[in-house]
């Protein structure tokens, strides 16, 4: 084996009785430095081919040389997974409000508009990007703090862009249901 492969457990979610729903995640990092790379499946439950894929990854990336980091994260959302019966895809949406899995992410015009106004001719691209990292950290932080609480779909887009954050080059595997 060329590569270590670290696993993890994030906890996403709780189900109704109380039991922790996690998300694993597996880092790969290469014998050199690179850009790292982040590759999720199954947003929407149901979408399992992908985790076939990222399983694949896993086992071929152990024996390749890669420069840089690759986190893989196979059934990101293991509620809309336990959601899905038979071939019907009812892991697409929160079963509690009805909101895509796919459109919790942190998105702010406001205080992206108020970035930008930051930025100047003589910053680097490096030093931008670094900066809105920060910023982008800073706010999905907050968000996840706050004292009223987050939807469910919310909650776990959140810390999967978290996951997500550092990462030169994202992939979210999709595909149909198996009918």
């Amino acid at each position: 084996m060329l590569n270590q492969v670290n696993k993890q457990h994030i906890r996403v979610a709780q189900n109704a009785s109380g039991r922790s729903m996690n998300v694993p995640v597996y880092h790969i990092k290469g014998q050199r430095p690179g850009p790292k790379v982040y590759i999720q499946s199954s947003i929407h439950g149901a979408e399992v081919q992908g985790n076939v894929v990222i399983y694949h990854l896993i086992q071929w990336l152990q024996t390749m040389p890669i420069c840089g980091e690759i986190v893989l994260v196979p059934n990101c959302n293991p509620v809309g997974t336990n959601i899905k019966a038979g071939e019907y895809t009812l892991g697409r949406f929160d079963p509690v409000n009805g909101t895509n899995w796919n459109r919790g992410y942190y998105y702010d015009p406001e205080q992206i508009a108020a970035f930008v106004n930051t930025v100047t001719a003589e910053e680097s691209v490096s030093s931008i990007k670094q900066r809105f990292r920060d910023h982008l950290r800073t706010a999905i932080a907050n968000k996840l703090a706050s004292p009223w609480g987050l939807g469910l779909a919310q909650q776990l887009n959140l810390r999967l862009q978290q996951l997500a954050l550092d990462a030169d080059f994202v992939l979210d595997l999709h595909n149909g249901p198996v009918s």
